[in-house]
């Protein structure tokens, strides 16, 4: 007659942990039992089953009172660990679903942290979310779109109008007041609001963009709202940049207002009577996102900006 084949221990299953280690503790098949909510003769067939699984015996069934066996001690203590190592395991998935753990890579222009929207946003996002890894790199706003195109970024800081790849959308922010960085040296310099329309003839500096990108497009448009076409001159890749330009009187130049907070000497920033215009600050991202932390970014941005 063939010996019965051992069962092989792949069919070792968590809920054989989960009953043993409940009879180990309670050291009582009825308390086990109950508090496994199983009843026990199941909870006596399910430990005979393990002990078949494993290979030895587990239970002393010689003394009336339920005590492991050196083999069951051991198989106690890696049941254990094992069963430890399994709740961690599901807990750091829950917290990865929920955008919790993972890595976040963010680019911005400059000007998102003069007006304090990139720091305080992201701030309080890392206070939410201490186990993130970050990521954030000032790059051109250009280059960010296309590096969240082709997936090197999660979250972009950007300033429209911008053309915007397939599968890319926004979330604006906020918009802020447009004002005009003129020379200290400028026969306006002391008015505290100057109307665009003076300044038609002067030189203009805009950031290095295209006509119909972000401050080359609210130049343009300002001024032909203000009755004339700009004469446009140098650009800079950044507005600390064209801010020097202006200072060192190569022309005049439509920033942020939060630019005030780089105190060139040389610059004076004047409010524009009647402009039409704003600058505005918008997050780019993926439509379909599929990481869940950068999900969870783009939702933290949105209760923050209601």
């Amino acid at each position: 007659m063939e010996e019965e084949a051992r069962p092989a221990p792949g069919q070792l299953e968590l809920r054989h942990l989960r009953y043993f280690m409940a009879l180990a503790e309670e050291l009582n098949y009825g308390r086990a039992a109950q508090r496994l909510g199983i009843a026990q003769p199941g909870l006596s067939q399910q430990i005979k089953r393990l002990e078949e699984v494993v290979g030895a015996l587990l239970i002393d069934r010689t003394q009336r009172a339920v005590r492991l066996t050196t083999a069951g001690e051991l198989f106690l203590a890696g049941a254990t660990r094992t069963m430890r190592q399994v709740e961690q395991a599901v807990l750091a998935a829950q917290r990865a679903e929920r955008g919790e753990l993972g890595r976040l890579t963010v680019g911005y222009v400059g000007s998102a942290a003069y007006v304090g929207a990139l720091t305080s946003m992201i701030s309080a996002f890392r206070a939410d979310h201490p186990d993130i890894e970050l990521e954030i790199a000032e790059m051109e706003m250009r280059s960010q779109l296309a590096a969240i195109d082709e997936g090197r970024l999660d979250i972009c800081y950007i300033r429209p109008p911008v053309e915007i790849p397939v599968g890319i959308t926004t979330l604006s922010i906020l918009h802020e007041e447009i004002v005009l960085a003129i020379p200290a040296s400028h026969p306006l310099a002391d008015l505290a609001e100057v109307p665009l329309e003076r300044f038609e003839g002067e030189t203009f500096i805009t950031p290095h963009h295209p006509p119909d990108v972000s401050f080359h497009h609210h130049t343009l448009t300002a001024c032909r709202e203000a009755g004339f076409f700009p004469r446009t001159g140098p650009q800079g890749r950044e507005f600390v940049t064209v801010a020097t330009m202006v200072a060192v009187g190569l022309g005049v130049a439509l920033v942020p207002q939060s630019l005030r907070c780089i105190e060139l000497p040389g610059v004076r920033y004047k409010r524009v009577a009647n402009l039409g215009v704003t600058a505005e600050l918008a997050l780019a991202y993926r439509r379909t996102e599929p990481s869940t932390v950068a999900r969870a970014f783009v939702r933290h941005a949105r209760r923050f900006i209601t």
